[in-house]
């Protein structure tokens, strides 16, 4: 009994040690600000809400916001579009308008490249080697650049085209089966839980050459499917769920509630779903022989073949973990993004028969009923493209778009802001300023047709920013949109579509970073086209 009390007291000394330690580390940072020249009482800072803790700041204002991207908005209000939160003590610039984004996207662009070091960056992302939180530096210029001109090409995206197409022909042929099984008359069916295994097969399909759901699918595959998806939805809730461990390192190390431990799970999940693909791959690229070899299926294909013939730069050391850090960045990024998106347009589709009926009237008058609509067509749908982008700006699926951090000393928007400083771009505030937008809490497509018709959503527009903008902005912008509206455009073409009850659908938003509809999509389907087309 004397040696367990004796051991329990040993461990309490300990952490009291820890945090002490901790608590003269902190300190010592604060004097080191607080004594160099770029902080001083000349400068003027951004103004900075009361209330702030001493050592955790503003931390508690975070972590019970359920939607900071509004609870940010209710802020700029009272303290502008540029303004200050200390995250423990770490800084923290949050952006609420068109023209100070613009400066930070442009003039700053070179300051603000580099990501925050986080701890779900570290422990769930190869230690931040997944693009989205790579460091600027020589590492995140080579995978750039291997992102750009090897993965999202105009030639690769060409290239994956088929791909594209059957898995949503597929994805059609499904629906219309359940709609004949319930005797040729309208079937409901839960649309967002269906785009979701759509986004991940199409994903899947472009990234492996890999298909985990709908028809002869292996036992072994739906169990690798299972622990994939939940290891995504793992991923994205620590991710928008990590504040306390980056406002407070030594919070990891003690990790009350077990979040550590769990994003280590989920890493080791992910990591050994990509380990096994990547094997998969390289077996399959030494059996290639002669023109094989150059008609690369998927990305996988691609890298591996990058390795085998030697091009991957000297910047590269790791080239596993490079490999497997490239292909988990767009599963991770694409699936719930593009999913989350096309469940919202459909949602306020149904919230607007008048404009449901006149998208797919405009299928109907370029296109037709003899035919199903193809990627060459959507230049001429401009009404979809209206509504791709209207839902954008009321629901971008980033609303605070990655966080970048400032490199150096700078000044933004007659601000001072010291190196070390993060950057949120808020980027559901800009996409509804009234100073920019009428009527901005009003769905109107029509908009992008006539007043705002020159905006685009790939970050050439500072008012239109759901991708972000500069240097890190999302490299898969363009894939994306041609997935959106292909999949929206044959759902529109092909399906009567009406929600079961007059009540429409409610557009409850859930809490987190990622901006999704809470509940399900029960939506009544029924073919508009004929059977042959979904054979």
């Amino acid at each position: 009994m004397e040696s367990y009390i004796l051991l329990v007291q040993a461990i309490a000394a300990a952490v009291v040690t820890f945090l002490l330690y901790q608590l003269w580390c902190l300190r010592r940072k604060i004097r080191k600000i607080t004594k160099s020249s770029s902080f001083n009482g000349n400068k003027n800072y951004a103004p900075e809400p009361p209330g702030a803790w001493p050592i955790i700041g503003h931390l508690p204002l975070l972590v019970s916001a359920k939607q900071p991207h509004r609870a940010f908005a209710a802020l700029a209000e009272k303290y502008g579009p540029a303004f200050m939160l200390r995250m423990g003590m770490s800084p923290m610039l949050i952006v609420s308008s068109r023209e100070v984004a613009k400066e930070c996207y442009t003039a700053k662009d070179h300051v603000f490249a580099t990501r925050p070091v986080t701890t779900a960056g570290k422990i769930m992302a190869y230690d931040h080697s997944v693009m989205g939180f790579t460091p600027f530096g020589t590492y995140w210029r080579e995978i750039r650049k291997i992102a750009t001109v090897e993965l999202f090409s105009a030639r690769r995206i060409g290239m994956l085209k088929p791909v594209r197409q059957s898995e949503v022909s597929l994805w059609m042929k499904g629906l219309h089966e359940k709609w004949v099984q319930n005797g040729k008359s309208s079937v409901c069916v839960e649309l967002k839980s269906q785009l979701e295994e759509l986004t991940f097969n199409l994903l899947m399909q472009m990234v492996a050459g890999k298909r985990y759901y709908g028809s002869n699918v292996a036992k072994a595959d739906e169990k690798m499917a299972g622990l994939f998806r939940h290891a995504v939805q793992q991923f994205n809730y620590h991710l928008g769920n990590s504040e306390m461990y980056d406002a407070l390192p030594f919070m990891a190390w003690l990790d009350f509630k077990g979040d550590a431990k769990a994003m280590k799970n989920t890493q080791r999940d992910l990591d050994f779903i990509m380990q096994t693909w990547l094997d998969e791959h390289r077996i399959k690229a030494d059996q290639m022989r002669g023109d094989a070899i150059n008609n690369t299926r998927d990305f996988l294909d691609v890298l591996v073949m990058m390795e085998k013939t030697g091009q991957f730069s000297s910047a590269i050391k790791d080239i596993d973990t490079t490999i497997k850090a490239l292909a988990l960045t767009q599963l991770v990024a694409g699936v719930d993004s593009m999913a989350n998106t096309m469940v919202w347009v459909l949602a306020l589709l149904l919230n607007n028969p008048e404009m449901l009926a006149k998208a797919q009237d405009e299928l109907d008058t370029n296109v037709g009923k003899d035919r199903l609509v193809e990627e060459f067509d959507i230049p001429n749908l401009k009404y979809l493209q209206a509504l791709l982008k209207e839902t954008l700006r009321m629901y971008p699926v980033g609303p605070l778009l990655v966080p970048h951090e400032a490199m150096e000393d700078c000044h933004v928007a007659g601000y001072f802001v010291p190196r070390g400083t993060g950057l949120f771009i808020n980027a559901w505030t800009i996409q509804r300023d009234p100073d920019v937008w009428a009527e901005p809490d009003r769905f109107m497509p029509e908009r992008f047709l006539t007043t705002n018709a020159d905006m685009d959503v790939k970050g050439q527009s500072y008012e239109l920013l759901p991708f972000g903008s500069g240097r890190r902005s999302c490299p898969g912008v363009g894939l994306a949109l041609q997935v959106m509206h292909l999949t929206l455009a044959r759902i529109l073409q092909a399906f009567e579509l009406k929600t079961q009850s007059s009540g429409g659908v409610d557009l409850e938003e859930c809490s987190g970073i990622l901006l999704s509809m809470m509940h399900s999509l029960q939506v009544l389907v029924a073919p508009r086209l004929p059977s042959e087309l979904f054979d």
